[in-house]
């Protein structure tokens, strides 16, 4: 903490505060704020039935949080994932969606969206319309 220079009239103040009695506590102080702390360290929270049960809730809850985390997380192969169209096909599919679009571009983009849905695990490929949707 920085302690900020005072005006002169308030330095003659701050000496007179600083030389003067300082109270100091009674007696009586130290054997009551002891005997209040070792009460609050012996003090129980509660019956040790009720913090069994606190327990063992907290862990049922993170156990049930963790296993509907992997649940969600694991795919079981239970349903079967529609077979995503060539890359071929798709560069086909691309090109006649737009014409301006080379060879090699459409090849690229769909090598490109080929591997996006290999790495996000569902095909993506599917939802691009056929040409002959579009005509």
């Amino acid at each position: 903490m920085e302690s900020y220079p005072l005006p002169p009239e308030f330095e003659g103040l701050e000496r007179l505060l600083a030389c003067g009695p300082r109270p100091e506590p009674s007696a009586a102080l130290r054997p009551r704020v002891l005997g209040s702390v070792r009460s609050e360290l012996h003090r129980e929270c509660g019956s040790p039935k009720w913090q069994f049960a606190a327990a063992f809730a907290a862990v049922v809850l993170v156990g049930l949080g963790l296993s509907l985390g992997v649940l969600q997380a694991t795919s079981f192969a239970l349903q079967q994932r529609p077979s995503a169209p060539s890359v071929d096909e798709v560069a086909r599919r691309l090109q006649v969606l737009s014409p301006g679009l080379s060879r090699e571009d459409s090849l690229r983009q769909a090598m490109l969206r080929h591997i996006g849905a290999e790495a996000s695990g569902r095909t993506t490929l599917s939802d691009l319309p056929s040409p002959r949707d579009i005509l």
